[in-house]
């Protein structure tokens, strides 16, 4: 178990902040575009602050107590709070897999100044002829 906290855990945790924030540059969401990237990016930083602070050494402490009750022949103790971190970062990771597929909130500030000032180039080139159909006025004219 501390070999799967050392040696996955931190790696892993590192790597979605990493991959999340490559992506998010290259992509037209942005980084600071849209709230909902803005709101993942900030909770993958707190769930990578706390792998990296708080659970690798509950898991350490946990493994050392566990090794040394079972050296003394005792049973061994409550696993409450090793399995807190796990729930903790599964409820985070599965709200921000939702949050990435309804999108909500909006754009930011920065985001939506950026979509107006695309709309505004996009303003001085002449539109597309709108097509009516012929339709016969009541009085048949």
């Amino acid at each position: 178990m501390k070999l799967f906290a050392d040696w996955l855990l931190l790696p892993v945790a590192l790597l979605t902040l990493l991959s999340g924030a490559l992506l998010s540059l290259g992509t037209p969401w942005g980084l600071a575009r849209h709230r909902w990237v803005g709101t993942k990016f900030w909770l993958t930083l707190a769930t990578v602050t706390a792998t990296a602070l708080a659970l690798r050494p509950a898991v350490d402490s946990a493994v050392d107590s566990a090794v040394a009750a079972v050296a003394a022949g005792g049973p061994l103790p409550d696993s409450g709070i090793v399995l807190m971190g796990p729930v903790v970062s599964l409820s985070a990771y599965v709200f921000m897999t939702v949050v990435s597929v309804v999108k909500p909130w909006g754009p930011t500030r920065r985001g939506r100044r950026l979509r107006d000032r695309a709309h505004g180039d996009r303003a001085g080139k002449p539109e597309a002829p709108v097509v009516r159909a012929a339709v016969p006025s009541p009085d048949g004219r």
